[in-house]
């Protein structure tokens, strides 16, 4: 009897591997319309079709990501926008990042990226490493925001926030983030510009309203590593259970935030119930 429980133990061991190496290579499409308080009055300068997509790792969906460049390529969108995390910190071998951007150059479109905490880690503990990342995802559509703003279109600012590193506590450790730290953010975007603000967590949803953005997209959570149907994110890989802002769409004093599930993994390496996302927006005019 023991032998068969234990037979019985590693076929569902084997099975849940498997499921995890399959499910974590279909890409899920997911459109989202919102509706950001100000945006009628900048709709002749606002991109109608945005993709979004985060936290990458390093991970390929076909060869030389083929098929995520595909999906992109479909929805034909005006601008591209990747609130951070394309590469693992802690390796040495950006090509992943610098074919896809490469190949997402390509479509001419806009692409803005910000830093994750992966891109920060690097920046801060390997600054040489750093350096050959941004060289290796240079391109002529590609804008990398690093505490910087440029524009989508005029009185369209798109800013990328820089979390300082130590902001990604584990287990709950969290640092105020304050306006001085948005002040670091040049050019400053103006009040009367629409403010798009890419910044890669979303636990400071609050200082991010309080800034002044009218949309704000973040990622890091992953949607949870472990997904239950209306019950959201059950638990997130810095190991919280029920994570305030996992994924969707929230808003605050006229901001909105959009918060992807994003695509890969790193450690722990699990989506339970968590397709890959690739989101697909539009502004409901």
């Amino acid at each position: 009897m023991g032998i068969r429980i234990l037979l019985v133990i590693g076929i569902l061991i084997v099975a849940f591997a498997v499921y995890q190496c399959v499910i974590q290579r279909f890409l899920q499409v997911v459109r989202v319309s919102i509706s950001p308080p100000r945006a009628k009055n900048f709709d002749a300068v606002l991109p109608r079709k945005m993709i979004v997509f985060a936290d990458l790792h390093n991970d390929s969906f076909g060869r030389d990501n083929e098929k995520l460049v595909a999906a992109i390529k479909a929805e034909n969108p005006d601008i591209i926008l990747i609130p951070g995390d394309l590469i693992i910190g802690r390796e040495k071998d950006f090509d992943v990042a610098a074919k896809l951007l490469g190949k997402l150059d390509e479509l001419g479109k806009p692409i803005y990226i910000s830093l994750g905490n992966h891109e920060s880690g690097t920046k801060e503990h390997h600054p040489e490493l750093f350096e050959r990342f941004m060289k290796e995802s240079a391109g002529v559509n590609v804008h990398l925001l690093d505490n910087r703003t440029e524009y989508f279109a005029e009185h369209v600012a798109v800013s990328g926030f820089t979390l300082p590193f130590e902001v990604y506590g584990k287990r709950g450790r969290r640092h105020k983030v304050t306006q001085e730290e948005f002040a670091k953010i040049t050019p400053a975007a103006q009040s009367d510009d629409f403010r798009i603000l890419l910044a890669h967590t979303p636990y400071y949803f609050d200082a991010y309203a309080e800034y002044g953005a009218d949309l704000v997209f973040a990622g890091h959570v992953h949607g949870g590593i472990v997904r239950l149907p209306w019950l959201g994110g059950v638990i997130s890989p810095q190991m919280e259970l029920f994570p305030k802002h996992d994924a969707g769409v929230y808003e605050k004093d006229g901001t909105t935030m959009v918060v992807t599930r994003g695509l890969g993994t790193h450690f722990p390496p699990i989506r339970i119930g968590n397709r890959p996302e690739l989101l697909v927006i539009t502004i409901d005019r």
